[in-house]
């Protein structure tokens, strides 16, 4: 009887025990093969290329080492430092794998005199490279669903000798055993028992495996019995290779706030802000000492503890003949190494990091953006982009304390582009740059006011045969009656009327009544058509009050349009992204820009003129003073009851819009040149940019009227009568 009660519990036990191992062998397999870490995309900015002829001052190569997190050294022995002296510089890049192919470490020697490259070589590594650059700056990730971050890394990109430090330390007979180590057990087992408790484990690294990828960190006999039985179902499904792999890429090695570092990649920008192919021998050992304890060992909070845990370490790997006892000595010398704080691992520009979200998703699915560990490169300039957060910054702080009437919770936005390629540069969507939520830049949607009147210009000169700069317009009050019998009654900010004024007279002052009359003679229709041609998307309704900035837009939207003024009438669509690579750096995407010739460049040509007469002499006048006298073209923009304020321009190098305004759109008692053109007149005075000279296009004439009077442009065909050509 008791032999039957022992059979069947046996035979119970042994199928549960089947159960299982089935149920574990599917678990492993499912996950396992599809080996799916939470790895978002990562997304980068632009890097800068540093190859003789280059146009780069010393101050902007300065600033774009201090943003990449590169620091000074009387000699530049290791990735990341840089020496300077006077005009030269000598600067070990940091290897980086790129679209065209990996660019490993390597030291350089540049020459800077009058904002060019005019020597570029390099001092060691390959020979003969045509392309010099500096890696480009990590901005963040594409949506990030948990709260841990990691980075893959294949056994071959790791730097010698961290395998054997982990197996020395963690795991002696990785190579030997079938995923449980019977001493290891019997070695735990027995000071366990002492102990009256569990105290120690003997955990192999493909336990450990298991219980961080697949179990909890409980201490249970059902959970070590669950681990064992996976373990040996690991090691019979997958090469000791793979296991090693998975484990180097998933293990915990510290904490970043509320975000979790996984695996050694990740733990070695964490902990040393450098790729971990660029290791070296103590910094692998520091690494591998944070296994037996993340927090414990912490270098940055217990620097004697990792300390010697580190040196204990190096000598088990010198013990185990795989470093000599010259090696040992040189890397006990060696301090922790352990940066303060490594260059920031999560969205520094979140604005930025929604706007690459958006486009990507368009081609890519949530899964692959979410998994795949996608590399994506962006047109964004670190330089450029720090000077607009600064820019917004600091400026709404100022305003904020220097007028008591403006609302503490004034918000704004900026958004810059290229000139000539229209590559987006920057992207600012709160006050505070690195807040991540409600974008302004690309989601506020609010009345331009003033900012839209050169397209009213625009339109009017295109019809060279009627309309000139010089041509008058009545700016006397009038009042239209809309078809629900409301009244529309325009008026000009200064409340007074200024009689018949030239068109340039009308745009520089920034006058509505000439304006409104003027968009009602061109016709409504003619201004929405022009808009749409310039690359607005969203419908236009034909109100009258569409000339005086009624409709709603963003800062993008805003500053598409004027990429059409800077680029003399090309409409230019672009991407905030340039291309997109899998982990291995073969390239998936290029993105490249198309530009297409929307409007004629004469009519474009004589609202950019009028344009830099705002800033000189009109209603901008104050930005020339701020910008001592550095020639751009641009124009303000105030809505009713100053509620918006914005400025859009250009200068030589960049096209830019900012907006100062209330959330909750109540006034905010700022006019566009008190609050959004000093937002823009601060970015233009921290980028390096040269002054705006305008030429003009082969249809252009200048002519005058009588002996004494200016030149002025014309369109070919079209000067007034009693006007002669210049000579």
């Amino acid at each position: 009887m008791i032999k039957k009660i022992i059979l069947r519990l046996f035979l119970v036990g042994l199928v549960f025990f089947i159960g299982l191992v089935i149920y574990s062998d599917a678990e492993i397999k499912e996950k396992f093969d599809n080996n799916r870490w939470l790895v978002p995309a990562k997304v980068f900015s632009r890097s800068l290329s540093l190859i003789e002829g280059s146009s780069i001052t010393q101050k902007q190569l300065l600033m774009e080492l201090k943003l990449l997190n590169y620091r000074t050294a009387i000699k530049a022995l290791e990735p990341g430092q840089f020496e300077h002296y006077g005009s030269d510089f000598i600067i070990y890049i940091r290897g980086f794998n790129y679209s065209d192919g990996f660019y490993p470490a390597r030291k350089i020697s540049l020459k800077i005199d009058n904002g060019q490259v005019i020597k570029s070589r390099v001092l060691d590594g390959e020979k003969g490279i045509n392309s010099i650059r500096l890696e480009p700056k990590f901005i963040g990730r594409v949506n990030p669903l948990v709260n841990e971050d990691r980075e893959l890394v294949t056994l071959d990109k790791l730097p010698l000798n961290l395998v054997e430090a982990l197996l020395v330390s963690e795991d002696r007979e990785f190579f030997d055993h079938i995923g449980i180590s019977f001493k290891g057990i019997a070695r735990a087992l027995t000071q366990n028992v002492s102990a009256g408790k569990i105290t120690q484990g003997g955990s192999t690294l493909t336990q450990q495996l298991v219980k961080n990828y697949f179990l909890t960190n409980e201490r249970t006999l059902w959970r070590k019995g669950r681990e064992a039985i996976m373990a040996l179902t690991l090691e019979w499904r997958y090469s000791k290779d793979e296991i090693l792999q998975a484990y180097i890429n998933e293990v915990y090695l510290g904490q970043d706030g509320g975000r979790a570092i996984h695996g050694f990649a990740k733990a070695s920008r964490f902990y040393f802000d450098r790729d971990i192919s660029q290791l070296n021998l103590s910094q692998v050992a520091t690494l591998v000492a944070l296994v037996r304890g993340p927090s414990y060992y912490d270098p940055r909070r217990h620097g004697e503890r990792a300390l010697a845990r580190r040196n204990l370490i190096l000598e088990q790997l010198q013990a185990h003949n795989h470093i000599t006892e010259e090696e040992l000595s040189s890397a006990k010398q060696r301090s922790l190494q352990v940066v303060a704080k490594a260059s920031s691992q999560t969205s520094s520009m979140p604005a930025v990091i929604g706007m690459v979200g958006r486009q990507l998703k368009q081609h890519y699915t949530v899964d692959q953006l979410n998994h795949d560990d996608l590399s994506v490169y962006t047109t964004i300039d670190p330089q450029v982009q720090n000077a607009a957060e600064q820019a917004l910054k600091n400026r709404v702080a100022w305003i904020t304390r220097e007028y008591p009437s403006v609302p503490d919770e004034l918000q704004g936005a900026m958004i810059v582009s290229s000139r000539f390629s229209g590559d987006i540069l920057a992207i600012v969507g709160d006050r505070n740059p690195n807040y991540d939520g409600f974008n302004r830049a690309i989601d506020a949607y609010r009345q331009t006011g003033s900012a839209i009147k050169p397209f009213v210009y625009l339109t009017a000169l295109q019809r060279a045969s009627k309309y000139s700069l010089t041509s008058k317009i009545n700016d006397r009050a009038f009042s239209l009656t809309a078809s629900d019998g409301s009244l529309w009654k325009p008026q000009n900010y200064d409340k007074k009327e200024h009689g018949d004024v030239s068109l340039q007279e009308a745009l520089v002052n920034s006058y509505n009544l000439s304006t409104a009359r003027l968009a009602l003679d061109v016709g409504l229709e003619s201004i929405i058509s022009l808009l749409y041609d310039a690359g607005f998307r969203r419908q236009l309704k034909a109100f009258p009050s569409l000339a005086l900035g009624a409709q709603e837009m963003s800062p993008y939207e805003l500053l598409k349009l004027y990429q059409v003024l800077a680029t003399q009438g090309l409409k230019v669509e672009s991407s905030v992204i340039s291309s997109v690579t899998a982990p291995d750096g073969s390239l998936l995407d290029r993105y490249g820009n198309t530009a297409e010739q929307v409007i004629a460049p004469e009519a474009i040509y004589l609202v950019n003129q009028s344009l830099q007469k705002v800033v000189s002499e009109g209603t901008a006048e104050q930005l020339n003073t701020q910008l001592q006298g550095l020639n751009v073209a641009g124009k303000t923009g105030t809505t009713d009851d100053l509620k918006d304020s914005w400025f859009a321009g250009f200068s030589a190098n960049y096209v830019a819009v900012s907006w100062l305004g209330m959330d909750s759109n109540e006034s905010m008692l700022l006019t566009g040149s008190t609050g959004a053109m000093r937002v823009w007149g601060d970015f233009i005075r921290q980028v390096e940019t040269t002054s705006l000279n305008l030429q003009p296009p082969a249809g252009i004439v200048l002519a005058k009227e009588g002996w004494f009077g200016d030149c002025l442009p014309f369109i070919a065909g079209a000067v007034p009568q009693d006007y002669s050509l210049c000579d």
